[in-house]
């Protein structure tokens, strides 16, 4: 194993035990001892790594970006913006519902956030990732003419906002359907135009 090899291993060693750490004691619970113990390093060698628990969030929301980050990149190079949105809203509610714990975090780090404005500044640029790719789809939409037109800044953080909402949503209401959820999300922000 390479010395890049053993850092990345680490690295992922590390994440590996603090999600489920943050996730069942919460931010302020989770411990740096604990988090060590369950990577199977000393204290020492996790701060080799790591400055501090607001490091581990960054990485770990990092991490779950990963995925995302190649729906995004398939719906892009998709062969139309419909076709796009439609399977990035798919993609990325079926991924979501699939990956519980690592929504619990995602929602914890989002509750450490709103109380930290050191960690703010990370999340700001997910953010206008998110509404830029939004954005994005709904001008490659509207210039193809498979969009009506609309205001496409008001679309993206609607349909961001819907996504991270019924995302938590889908997990722990056992009533809502994922695929009658994506197919009424499809059907919402998907304004084909009829002309």
């Amino acid at each position: 194993m390479t010395r890049k090899e053993s850092k990345e291993k680490r690295i992922s060693d590390i994440l590996d035990a603090a999600i489920p750490e943050f996730v069942e004691k919460g931010y302020e619970g989770a411990s740096m001892d604990s988090i060590a113990a369950r990577a199977g390093l000393t204290k020492g060698g996790l701060y080799y790594h790591v400055k501090s628990k607001d490091d581990i969030l960054v990485m770990a929301n990092d991490r779950f970006m990963e995925p995302i980050i190649r729906f995004m990149e398939e719906a892009m190079n998709a062969a139309s913006a419909v076709v796009g949105l439609a399977g990035y809203i798919r993609n990325y509610l079926t991924y979501w519902t699939g990956h519980p714990t690592e929504l619990s975090f995602v929602f914890l780090t989002m509750t450490k956030t709103i109380s930290d404005p050191g960690l703010r500044g990370h999340f700001r640029g997910y953010t206008g990732q998110m509404a830029s790719f939004f954005e994005g789809l709904y001008r490659k939409g509207i210039e193809s003419g498979e969009f009506r037109p609309m205001e496409t800044r008001a679309a993206a953080l609607s349909l961001m906002a819907a996504l991270d909402g019924i995302a938590g949503y889908l997990v722990v209401d056992d009533d809502l359907d994922l695929e009658n959820t994506i197919r009424e999300l499809c059907e919402t922000f998907i304004t084909v135009n009829k002309e």
